[in-house]
């Protein structure tokens, strides 16, 4: 899924309905959905890349490229993202599940 996308020099974000908007209109619920869809490991988070496309928007290219920092890094550490949240909360999952 494309949450991160440049397009006419202006960068996008994805709205949990699924709708672009233009990124200094983000919010912190709209942060928390692209978290969670970052996060899915059945999910699929993809962004447009700053050396492929040019932002012409000031605002716009100091928001796009702090979350696409934030978002490659968690992207590349996925894995053990989720298995560290996995085991922080093992005992209490276990203890709730019964």
């Amino acid at each position: 899924m494309k949450c991160l996308k440049i397009e006419n020099g202006r960068g996008f974000f994805a709205q949990s309905s699924g709708e672009m908007q233009p990124i200094d209109k983000m919010t912190k619920d709209d942060i928390l959905y692209l978290l969670s869809v970052a996060t899915n490991p059945e999910g699929e988070f993809e962004m447009d890349s700053l050396e492929d496309h040019e932002l012409l928007n000031e605002a716009h290219k100091i928001i796009y490229r702090s979350l696409y920092s934030k978002f490659s890094e968690l992207l590349s550490n996925k894995t053990r993202f989720v298995e560290e949240s996995a085991a922080t909360y093992k005992e209490a999952l276990d203890k709730y599940q019964e």
